[in-house]
């Protein structure tokens, strides 16, 4: 299958599984896992950054339109493509060009948890931050980031493991 037609077809799918499934799963109100930003990270290390700022905000627009929720998706979408090449110097050594691919098989299990890990977090984060849009919840908006963050990554790690295929 062409490169670019399993990019559109795994855009399609991450969306629908996010708005059909996992925006209807919430437990006690603040487990919201999103596992829509794995499409961003698992994107090619060497993709354009302006390419990459135009998918996630696609990506983040697409999931606010169904979501009805004013741009915050395309926020924290578009501030984790932009830290995304400071997260993959987290991983790589460097001035290397070591990784092509981010994902499970050619990253490792050690380096794939440090990369997904701090971009979870951090997305979850700007995410549910904007949703508060206030400082005085601080601690809720921190508890509903720690335990959506751990959910979701969770979530992300299975979906890795489900449709991962040894690199090409």
């Amino acid at each position: 299958m062409n490169r670019a037609l399993r990019y559109i077809l795994g855009f399609i799918l991450i969306v629908l599984l996010q708005v059909l499934v996992l925006n209807n799963f919430q437990l006690f109100g603040y487990l919201n896992p999103k596992v829509y930003p794995l499409f961003i990270l698992l994107l090619p290390a060497k993709t354009n950054r302006p390419l990459l700022l135009l998918i996630a905000f696609a990506l983040g627009l697409t999931i606010d339109i169904f979501e009805n929720s004013g741009g915050i998706h395309a926020s924290a979408t578009l501030f984790l493509a932009f830290i995304r090449p400071a997260l993959i110097q987290l991983i790589t050594n460097v001035g290397s060009n070591d990784v092509s691919r981010l994902n499970l098989t050619t990253l490792g299990i050690a380096k794939f948890l440090t990369y997904i890990t701090p971009a979870v977090f951090i997305h979850h984060l700007w995410l549910f931050s904007l949703e508060a849009f206030t400082f005085r919840n601080y601690h809720l908006v921190l508890y509903e980031t720690l335990i959506s963050s751990a959910f979701s990554f969770l979530l992300m790690f299975i979906l890795e493991l489900l449709f991962n295929r040894k690199a090409e």
